[in-house]
């Protein structure tokens, strides 16, 4: 506890979710395991067909994070439209040392049936105490809003966990800053885009890398990213550490994107351990995903 009694939030690292070959993705690992992140997440979330590690390698790497002191979880698929996918998720849930993130109603059900405690990702779209509490009963000992819940609305429903006993039974996540996740598709737009179908895209995805779509303006606007469709420009809460701080955010998430973490990371650390109100990135973003014109929670993004 600091001398204000409220915890600092803690750093941690989204898992990789761009395209990369294994020589890159092995220094995005070094990378992470240098940076000042508490926790980092791994796994392949986007598409089992890249090229990515397999569940024992994956556990290697995880073991050798967690020996250099970092909390590791591993991460489930965005979402699961085959058996070839379920396999790979069993794959990950198949251990026991390290918590699973759960990115579909998949990863929540293989988490359950193994007994592993899981983080409910952004992506299962729980918005009510009824869902949190139903997620309890699984095994949830972690949580991430979705992406467009608005901050007051957000308060409210750490108010009704606490007023019904269960806050302390999980930690709260947001993602603080990086290209969100806007859609996930059963279909590839990377491969669409270079007239290949799913099955038989040649990972064109780590070719290319993530695509920018533009406005008719010639604005940039969106990021292509295989089944993943992402904001062409970062969220950035990172003015609002005193919010965050208030609405109870144990572990605040950045998202390095594809060049891995970044050297500001070391300084947005101390700005947490110090409890600052706010922290400017090298690169600002946008907040309107959390702006709402009203509310004693609204914030006011550029």
């Amino acid at each position: 506890m600091t001398e204000t009694g409220v915890n600092p939030m803690r750093l941690s690292l989204a898992p990789n979710w761009w395209p990369m070959d294994r020589q890159a993705q092995q220094s995005w690992l070094a990378q992470a395991q240098a940076s000042p992140a508490e926790r980092i997440v791994l796994g392949e979330t986007v598409c089992r067909l890249r090229d990515r590690m397999a569940p024992r390698t994956l556990l290697e790497h995880a073991q050798a994070l967690k020996a250099a002191g970092k909390e590791v979880v591993l991460a489930s698929l965005n979402m699961v439209a085959s058996e070839a996918d379920l396999a790979l998720v069993r794959g990950v849930c198949r251990q026991n040392e390290f918590p699973l993130e759960a990115h579909d109603m998949a990863g929540v059900a293989l988490a359950h049936q193994h007994g592993l405690p899981f983080i409910a990702g952004a992506g299962l779209n729980i918005y009510n105490l009824d869902g949190i509490r139903w997620l309890l009963s699984l095994g949830m000992v972690g949580y991430q809003p979705p992406m467009e819940m608005a901050a007051d609305t957000l308060a409210t429903l750490m108010a009704q966990c606490q007023a019904a006993q269960l806050r302390d039974r999980f930690s709260l996540e947001i993602l603080g800053y990086g290209r969100p996740v806007l859609a996930v598709s059963a279909r590839c737009s990377s491969a669409r885009v270079a007239g290949r179908n799913r099955q038989r895209c040649n990972k064109v995805c780590q070719q290319q890398g993530a695509l920018p779509v533009e406005t008719l303006e010639q604005q940039p606007l969106l990021t292509l990213n295989g089944v993943q469709v992402h904001g062409h420009r970062p969220q950035d809460l990172l003015g609002e550490l005193a919010l965050l701080r208030a609405l109870g955010v144990e572990w605040l998430r950045v998202d390095p994107g594809p060049q891995g973490a970044q050297p500001w990371l070391k300084d947005l650390q101390r700005a947490l351990a110090q409890q600052e109100d706010a922290f400017t990135p090298p690169e600002p973003g946008i907040r309107h995903f959390w702006q709402r014109p009203e509310g004693d929670f609204a914030l006011h993004g550029d």
